[in-house]
């Protein structure tokens, strides 16, 4: 079932294939971006991942405002909670492409692009989707494994990014990406290793960094495989995936790749 739209509100819904999108008289045309970005996400899903979002199903909430935390600079993936059908309910909240407070922003994100871009909104957009895609990789194992936020911070949002940059506009995959790289080869030191395993500072960039190290030497299914892994905890199926390299070896193996140009293709 999707989540009902919120009471004192004038929302309008959209519905997609397994998503609604929820969104307020005025901004009309916001609603074939998210349909395009959302219908990528399920792309994702299928080929990069091997599996459908099914049991989720998604309300995405276009604000035409700032409010509850969702603003230029913040969205938010709620998920999941039960419903009577017996799926889950997952609810997008980010701020309409086409919002005031969004089209006269003047922020540039961490790695210098505007926020009120359409390469960033549509980035947004799938690094909130795509989660359910990474949840319904653990869902499909037979039994047991690790638990997707057990797994440190720069893997959840690291992924997470690393698709947004990868499989979105084709801005991203060029020009984001290269400045990607240039941030990890100007901001090396947020990765350490091997004291207290491997260490990543800086979640969102530096953990899409370490996804690109980890698609450039291992192949970009190293992400599914690890999601699907099921050993006990994240830090046992990076050292199953990664084998026969100790953490060390690892590490090195990073560095030379950050010798190489850190190359993000």
């Amino acid at each position: 079932m999707f989540v009902a739209p919120r009471a004192g509100c004038q929302w309008l819904e959209a519905k997609g294939n397994g998503y609604s999108i929820f969104y307020q008289k005025g901004f009309e045309n916001d609603v074939p971006f998210a349909r395009t970005w959302a219908d990528r996400a399920e792309v994702v899903m299928r080929d990069k991942y091997h599996v459908a979002r099914n049991p989720y199903r998604v309300s995405i909430y276009l604000h035409p405002a700032a409010a509850g935390g969702i603003d230029v600079s913040s969205a938010r993936n709620r998920c999941c909670s039960a419903s009577i059908a017996g799926d889950s309910a997952a609810i997008i909240d980010m701020l309409a492409p086409s919002a005031p407070a969004m089209r006269a922003a003047s922020a540039i994100s961490s790695l210098g692009f505007p926020k009120n871009s359409d390469s960033y909104q549509a980035k947004i957009l799938m690094s909130e989707y795509i989660p359910l895609g990474h949840y319904a990789v653990q869902n499909e194992r037979p039994a047991g494994g690790w638990k997707y936020y057990s797994a440190p911070n720069w893997f959840v949002q690291g992924l997470q990014e690393y698709d947004a940059i990868m499989h979105t506009t084709d801005s991203n995959r060029t020009a984001t990406a290269t400045a990607l790289s240039k941030w990890i080869l100007s901001h090396s030191t947020v990765v350490a290793c091997c004291a207290q395993d491997l260490q990543i500072s800086d979640d969102y960039n530096g953990g899409a960094a370490f996804m690109a190290f980890l698609a450039a030497e291992f192949g970009e299914d190293v992400h599914r495989k690890l999601l699907a892994s099921s050993a006990s905890t994240f830090t046992a199926a990076l050292t199953e995936q990664t084998a026969p390299n100790s953490r060390s070896q690892l590490f090195e193996r990073f560095q030379q790749w950050l010798r190489a140009g850190a190359p993000i293709k």
